[in-house]
């Protein structure tokens, strides 16, 4: 299965995802990976820099806006990119930090 890059955030200003994650790589970026609900695809965000856990929507490093749809989750074909990116950006490590950056919306008390 080929790789590729997406098209310009110009073109494509906003996307939907789902079966969605929030991935942080050892350098600290955190990134969307999900299924683009446009054409059934699995992507890999450029870094995140700002992401509302209310709305469940997020800007990247591109300017790009995520939204994301439904809970989340995962399918083969995002964990497939997700592997093929990691590889392709020497990434040896990463953490799924979903749960905790979710945790705060919904007011859950820790203690």
């Amino acid at each position: 299965m080929p790789i590729w890059k997406p098209r310009p955030a110009s073109e494509m200003p906003k996307i939907p995802l789902s079966r969605w994650r929030i991935f942080e790589t050892e350098d600290g970026d955190r990134h969307f990976v999900g299924v683009d609900m446009f054409d059934s695809s699995g992507r890999v965000s450029s870094p995140i820099v700002t992401f509302d856990p209310v709305a469940l929507q997020g800007t990247t490093q591109t300017g790009r806006i995520y939204e994301l749809v439904g809970r989340k989750g995962t399918s083969l074909n995002v964990e497939y990119v997700w592997m093929r990116w990691c590889e392709l950006y020497e990434v040896t490590s990463y953490t799924d930090v979903t749960e905790r950056l979710l945790d705060g919306a919904r007011g859950d008390d820790p203690t």
